[in-house]
Protein backbone atom coordinates (compact mmCIF):
# COMPACT_ATOMS: atom_id res chain seq x y z
CA UNK A 1 0.00 0.00 0.00
CA UNK A 2 1.22 3.40 -1.15
CA UNK A 3 0.75 6.47 0.04
CA UNK A 4 -1.77 8.86 -1.57
CA UNK A 5 0.61 10.83 -4.94
CA UNK A 6 -0.47 14.28 -3.19
CA UNK A 7 0.47 13.04 0.37
CA UNK A 8 4.04 11.53 -1.35
CA UNK A 9 5.06 14.73 -3.27
CA UNK A 10 4.19 16.69 0.01
CA UNK A 11 6.39 14.89 2.19
CA UNK A 12 9.05 14.69 -0.68
CA UNK A 13 9.91 18.45 -1.07
CA UNK A 14 9.48 19.32 2.95
CA UNK A 15 12.46 16.55 2.64
CA UNK A 16 14.17 17.42 -0.28
CA UNK A 17 16.74 19.61 1.62
CA UNK A 18 17.50 17.91 4.70
CA UNK A 19 20.82 16.82 5.57
CA UNK A 20 20.92 12.61 5.20
CA UNK A 21 23.32 12.97 8.64
CA UNK A 22 20.83 14.76 10.89
CA UNK A 23 17.84 12.70 9.04
CA UNK A 24 19.55 9.64 10.52
CA UNK A 25 20.26 10.34 13.98
CA UNK A 26 16.81 12.21 14.30
CA UNK A 27 15.16 8.50 12.63
CA UNK A 28 17.44 6.75 15.80
CA UNK A 29 16.70 8.62 18.64
CA UNK A 30 12.70 8.54 17.31
CA UNK A 31 12.79 4.89 16.84
CA UNK A 32 14.39 4.06 20.01
CA UNK A 33 11.58 6.44 21.69
CA UNK A 34 8.80 4.29 20.16
CA UNK A 35 10.62 1.15 20.65
CA UNK A 36 10.92 1.59 24.58
CA UNK A 37 7.42 3.26 24.34
CA UNK A 38 9.24 6.00 26.33
CA UNK A 39 7.10 7.81 28.75
CA UNK A 40 9.16 10.74 30.26
CA UNK A 41 6.73 13.86 29.82
CA UNK A 42 8.28 14.55 26.01
CA UNK A 43 6.54 14.81 22.99
CA UNK A 44 8.01 11.86 20.15
CA UNK A 45 7.70 14.37 17.54
CA UNK A 46 8.27 17.90 19.89
CA UNK A 47 11.07 19.06 17.13
CA UNK A 48 10.44 19.86 13.66
CA UNK A 49 13.83 17.40 13.00
CA UNK A 50 11.72 14.51 14.77
CA UNK A 51 8.84 14.71 12.18
CA UNK A 52 10.79 15.14 9.16
CA UNK A 53 12.22 11.79 10.32
CA UNK A 54 8.59 10.52 11.04
CA UNK A 55 8.18 11.56 7.37
CA UNK A 56 10.85 9.64 6.05
CA UNK A 57 10.63 6.30 8.27
CA UNK A 58 7.74 6.01 9.85
CA UNK A 59 4.26 7.59 7.72
CA UNK A 60 3.84 5.02 4.84
CA UNK A 61 4.29 2.52 7.95
CA UNK A 62 1.70 4.21 9.77
CA UNK A 63 -0.73 4.79 6.80
CA UNK A 64 -0.66 1.77 5.82
CA UNK A 65 -2.15 0.41 9.31
CA UNK A 66 -4.30 2.88 9.23
CA UNK A 67 -5.78 2.42 6.19
CA UNK A 68 -6.02 -1.49 6.40
CA UNK A 69 -7.99 -0.63 9.75
CA UNK A 70 -10.53 2.11 7.65
CA UNK A 71 -10.76 -0.77 5.30
CA UNK A 72 -12.27 -3.21 7.99
CA UNK A 73 -14.71 -0.82 9.02
CA UNK A 74 -16.06 0.16 5.31
CA UNK A 75 -16.15 -4.23 4.87
CA UNK A 76 -18.35 -4.43 8.44
CA UNK A 77 -20.57 -1.23 7.52
CA UNK A 78 -20.79 -1.37 3.56
CA UNK A 79 -22.61 1.54 3.58
CA UNK A 80 -21.09 3.27 6.23
CA UNK A 81 -19.42 6.89 4.28
CA UNK A 82 -18.54 9.48 7.32
CA UNK A 83 -18.87 13.09 6.25
CA UNK A 84 -17.42 14.15 9.65
CA UNK A 85 -13.98 13.14 11.23
CA UNK A 86 -12.57 13.37 14.68
CA UNK A 87 -9.01 12.81 15.43
CA UNK A 88 -7.43 12.31 18.32
CA UNK A 89 -3.44 12.65 18.93
CA UNK A 90 -3.18 13.64 15.15
CA UNK A 91 0.54 13.61 14.22
CA UNK A 92 0.81 14.95 10.56
CA UNK A 93 -2.74 14.24 9.30
CA UNK A 94 -1.92 10.19 8.45
CA UNK A 95 -5.55 9.27 9.45
CA UNK A 96 -7.34 12.48 7.53
CA UNK A 97 -5.32 11.49 4.83
CA UNK A 98 -6.28 7.57 4.52
CA UNK A 99 -9.84 8.42 5.46
CA UNK A 100 -10.24 10.96 2.85
CA UNK A 101 -8.51 8.51 -0.21
CA UNK A 102 -11.27 5.67 1.13
CA UNK A 103 -14.29 8.28 1.66
CA UNK A 104 -13.42 11.40 -0.38
CA UNK A 105 -16.85 12.71 0.26
CA UNK A 106 -15.72 13.19 3.68
CA UNK A 107 -16.77 17.15 4.49
CA UNK A 108 -15.37 18.16 7.58
CA UNK A 109 -12.49 17.23 9.75
CA UNK A 110 -11.41 18.32 13.58
CA UNK A 111 -7.70 17.43 14.17
CA UNK A 112 -6.68 17.72 17.67
CA UNK A 113 -2.56 17.44 18.00
CA UNK A 114 -0.54 18.84 21.03
CA UNK A 115 2.85 18.88 18.92
CA UNK A 116 3.21 22.45 17.46
CA UNK A 117 5.76 21.11 14.80
CA UNK A 118 3.88 18.35 14.27
CA UNK A 119 0.78 20.62 13.22
CA UNK A 120 2.47 22.61 11.10
CA UNK A 121 3.61 20.28 8.72
CA UNK A 122 0.37 18.23 8.76
CA UNK A 123 -0.69 21.48 7.73
CA UNK A 124 1.52 22.43 4.81
CA UNK A 125 0.84 18.58 3.55
CA UNK A 126 -2.90 19.43 3.55
CA UNK A 127 -2.69 22.67 2.03
CA UNK A 128 -3.08 21.76 -1.92
CA UNK A 129 -4.64 18.61 -1.92
CA UNK A 130 -7.24 18.53 0.61
CA UNK A 131 -10.88 19.44 0.25
CA UNK A 132 -12.53 19.08 3.16
CA UNK A 133 -12.82 21.55 5.44
CA UNK A 134 -9.92 20.34 8.40
CA UNK A 135 -9.63 22.61 11.52
CA UNK A 136 -6.09 21.89 13.39
CA UNK A 137 -6.63 22.38 16.77
CA UNK A 138 -3.86 22.51 19.84
CA UNK A 139 -4.15 19.84 22.73
CA UNK A 140 -3.04 17.17 24.79
CA UNK A 141 -5.00 14.13 24.86
CA UNK A 142 -5.70 13.09 28.46
CA UNK A 143 -6.73 16.82 29.67
CA UNK A 144 -8.03 19.11 26.43
CA UNK A 145 -11.12 17.13 25.10
CA UNK A 146 -13.96 19.22 26.48
CA UNK A 147 -14.82 21.75 24.15
CA UNK A 148 -14.76 18.96 20.76
CA UNK A 149 -17.68 18.29 19.03
CA UNK A 150 -19.14 14.97 18.32
CA UNK A 151 -17.84 13.15 14.98
CA UNK A 152 -19.36 10.27 12.38
CA UNK A 153 -15.74 9.14 12.75
CA UNK A 154 -13.54 9.28 15.70
CA UNK A 155 -10.16 8.08 15.97
CA UNK A 156 -7.07 7.51 18.07
CA UNK A 157 -4.30 6.16 16.11
CA UNK A 158 -0.79 5.27 17.27
CA UNK A 159 -1.39 7.50 20.77
CA UNK A 160 -2.13 5.20 23.76
CA UNK A 161 1.17 3.89 23.64
CA UNK A 162 2.09 7.55 24.67
CA UNK A 163 -0.54 8.41 27.54
CA UNK A 164 -0.08 6.63 31.03
CA UNK A 165 -2.03 3.66 31.53
CA UNK A 166 -4.13 5.21 34.37
CA UNK A 167 -5.41 7.87 31.61
CA UNK A 168 -6.93 5.42 29.46
CA UNK A 169 -10.62 4.65 30.47
CA UNK A 170 -11.40 8.43 31.12
CA UNK A 171 -9.94 9.02 27.57
CA UNK A 172 -12.23 6.34 26.12
CA UNK A 173 -15.37 7.11 27.65
CA UNK A 174 -14.74 11.32 26.23
CA UNK A 175 -13.91 9.57 22.96
CA UNK A 176 -17.21 7.27 22.94
CA UNK A 177 -18.65 10.48 23.92
CA UNK A 178 -18.00 11.97 20.97
CA UNK A 179 -18.85 9.34 18.98
CA UNK A 180 -21.76 9.18 17.10
CA UNK A 181 -21.38 6.45 14.91
CA UNK A 182 -17.57 4.80 14.49
CA UNK A 183 -14.94 4.76 17.28
CA UNK A 184 -11.53 3.58 15.52
CA UNK A 185 -8.29 2.97 17.86
CA UNK A 186 -5.17 1.45 16.48
CA UNK A 187 -1.87 0.38 18.23
CA UNK A 188 1.29 -0.89 17.20
CA UNK A 189 1.25 -4.99 16.63
CA UNK A 190 3.05 -5.64 19.92
CA UNK A 191 2.20 -7.71 22.67
CA UNK A 192 1.93 -4.37 24.91
CA UNK A 193 -0.47 -3.11 21.92
CA UNK A 194 -2.69 -5.52 21.89
CA UNK A 195 -3.41 -5.66 25.68
CA UNK A 196 -4.09 -1.88 25.32
CA UNK A 197 -6.27 -2.72 22.18
CA UNK A 198 -8.21 -5.63 24.90
CA UNK A 199 -8.45 -2.63 27.54
CA UNK A 200 -9.95 -0.46 25.24
CA UNK A 201 -12.24 -3.41 23.66
CA UNK A 202 -13.86 -4.21 26.90
CA UNK A 203 -14.15 -0.91 27.96
CA UNK A 204 -16.40 -0.19 25.06
CA UNK A 205 -18.16 -3.02 25.03
CA UNK A 206 -19.21 -2.39 28.97
CA UNK A 207 -20.45 0.96 27.44
CA UNK A 208 -22.84 -0.74 24.93
CA UNK A 209 -21.03 -0.42 21.58
CA UNK A 210 -20.73 -3.05 19.08
CA UNK A 211 -17.60 -4.62 17.96
CA UNK A 212 -17.15 -4.14 13.98
CA UNK A 213 -13.56 -5.57 13.82
CA UNK A 214 -11.80 -7.10 13.72
CA UNK A 215 -13.62 -9.26 16.38
CA UNK A 216 -16.63 -11.13 14.81
CA UNK A 217 -17.68 -11.49 18.62
CA UNK A 218 -17.69 -9.37 21.30
CA UNK A 219 -16.95 -12.48 23.82
CA UNK A 220 -13.44 -12.23 25.62
CA UNK A 221 -10.35 -12.49 23.38
CA UNK A 222 -10.12 -16.15 23.10
CA UNK A 223 -6.13 -15.71 22.54
CA UNK A 224 -3.82 -15.93 26.11
CA UNK A 225 -0.20 -15.25 26.13
CA UNK A 226 2.42 -15.79 24.38
CA UNK A 227 0.06 -15.12 21.46
CA UNK A 228 -1.30 -12.09 20.75
CA UNK A 229 -3.90 -10.68 17.77
CA UNK A 230 -2.39 -8.40 15.07
CA UNK A 231 -1.83 -8.01 11.54
CA UNK A 232 0.79 -6.93 9.25
CA UNK A 233 1.19 -4.85 6.25
CA UNK A 234 4.06 -5.04 4.11
CA UNK A 235 5.38 -1.24 2.93
CA UNK A 236 7.92 -0.41 0.33
CA UNK A 237 10.67 1.79 1.14
CA UNK A 238 12.07 4.64 -1.03
CA UNK A 239 15.53 5.33 -1.19
CA UNK A 240 15.19 8.25 1.49
CA UNK A 241 13.74 5.84 3.96
CA UNK A 242 16.33 3.21 3.19
CA UNK A 243 18.88 5.55 3.59
CA UNK A 244 18.19 6.93 7.00
CA UNK A 245 17.54 3.96 8.41
CA UNK A 246 20.58 2.27 6.69
CA UNK A 247 17.95 -1.02 5.53
CA UNK A 248 19.21 -2.55 2.54
CA UNK A 249 15.73 -4.69 2.36
CA UNK A 250 13.41 -2.40 0.47
CA UNK A 251 10.24 -3.05 2.04
CA UNK A 252 9.40 -3.32 5.73
CA UNK A 253 6.33 -5.30 7.49
CA UNK A 254 4.51 -3.22 9.61
CA UNK A 255 2.49 -4.97 12.25
CA UNK A 256 -0.40 -2.98 14.45
CA UNK A 257 -3.81 -3.36 16.24
CA UNK A 258 -6.95 -2.41 16.19
CA UNK A 259 -10.25 -1.98 17.39
CA UNK A 260 -13.50 -0.84 15.58
CA UNK A 261 -16.55 -0.50 17.59
CA UNK A 262 -19.90 1.85 16.71
CA UNK A 263 -23.44 2.56 17.80
CA UNK A 264 -24.51 0.74 14.92
CA UNK A 265 -23.66 -3.03 14.24
CA UNK A 266 -22.28 -4.88 11.95
CA UNK A 267 -23.71 -6.00 8.56
CA UNK A 268 -22.78 -9.55 8.98
CA UNK A 269 -20.03 -11.46 10.85
CA UNK A 270 -17.27 -13.55 9.80
CA UNK A 271 -14.58 -15.63 11.04
CA UNK A 272 -11.38 -13.43 10.71
CA UNK A 273 -7.76 -14.79 9.88
CA UNK A 274 -5.38 -14.07 12.81
CA UNK A 275 -1.96 -15.32 11.34
CA UNK A 276 0.00 -15.78 8.35
CA UNK A 277 -1.43 -18.61 6.25
CA UNK A 278 0.23 -21.83 6.24
CA UNK A 279 -0.29 -23.62 2.38
CA UNK A 280 0.96 -26.67 0.75
CA UNK A 281 0.39 -29.21 -2.04
CA UNK A 282 -3.34 -28.68 -2.37
CA UNK A 283 -4.13 -28.04 1.21
CA UNK A 284 -3.93 -24.57 3.44
CA UNK A 285 -4.55 -23.79 6.89
CA UNK A 286 -5.87 -20.81 7.91
CA UNK A 287 -6.11 -19.51 11.76
CA UNK A 288 -9.47 -18.15 12.33
CA UNK A 289 -11.47 -16.03 14.73
CA UNK A 290 -14.58 -17.00 15.12
CA UNK A 291 -18.35 -15.82 15.50
CA UNK A 292 -18.85 -18.16 18.54
CA UNK A 293 -15.66 -16.32 19.79
CA UNK A 294 -12.77 -19.09 19.61
CA UNK A 295 -9.74 -19.10 17.92
CA UNK A 296 -7.93 -22.11 16.03
CA UNK A 297 -6.78 -23.51 12.89
CA UNK A 298 -8.81 -24.66 10.26
CA UNK A 299 -7.55 -27.03 7.35
CA UNK A 300 -9.09 -26.59 3.73
CA UNK A 301 -8.01 -29.24 1.07
CA UNK A 302 -9.32 -29.55 -2.43
CA UNK A 303 -11.50 -31.89 -1.83
CA UNK A 304 -13.45 -29.10 0.18
CA UNK A 305 -13.99 -27.37 -3.39
CA UNK A 306 -15.17 -23.69 -3.39
CA UNK A 307 -13.79 -23.18 0.24
CA UNK A 308 -10.58 -24.16 -0.48
CA UNK A 309 -10.28 -21.64 -3.48
CA UNK A 310 -11.45 -19.17 -1.38
CA UNK A 311 -9.29 -20.07 1.12
CA UNK A 312 -6.03 -20.29 -1.06
CA UNK A 313 -6.67 -16.37 -1.85
CA UNK A 314 -6.82 -15.17 1.73
CA UNK A 315 -4.57 -13.24 3.47
CA UNK A 316 -3.95 -12.13 7.37
CA UNK A 317 -6.47 -9.78 8.26
CA UNK A 318 -9.14 -11.06 5.80
CA UNK A 319 -12.67 -12.25 6.56
CA UNK A 320 -14.01 -15.40 5.45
Amino acid sequence: MELPVPLRQGVERLLEKVPLPMLKQAARTLSDRYRAELRDGRMHMAEEMAVKAYLATRLPATYAAVRASLDAVSEARPGYAPKTLLDVGAGPGTVLWAALDLWPDLEQAVLLEASAAVRRVGEALATEAMIARIAWLTGDVTIDLADLKPAELVTCAYVLDEIAPASLPKLIDRLWQFTDDTLLVVEPGTPAGWQRILAVRRHLIDAGADVLAPCPHKAPCPLAAPDWCHFSRRVARSRLHRLAKDADVPWEDEKFIYVAASRQAASSRAARVIAPPKSGSGKVLLKLCQKDGSAGEKLFTKRDGDAFRLARRLDWGDTI
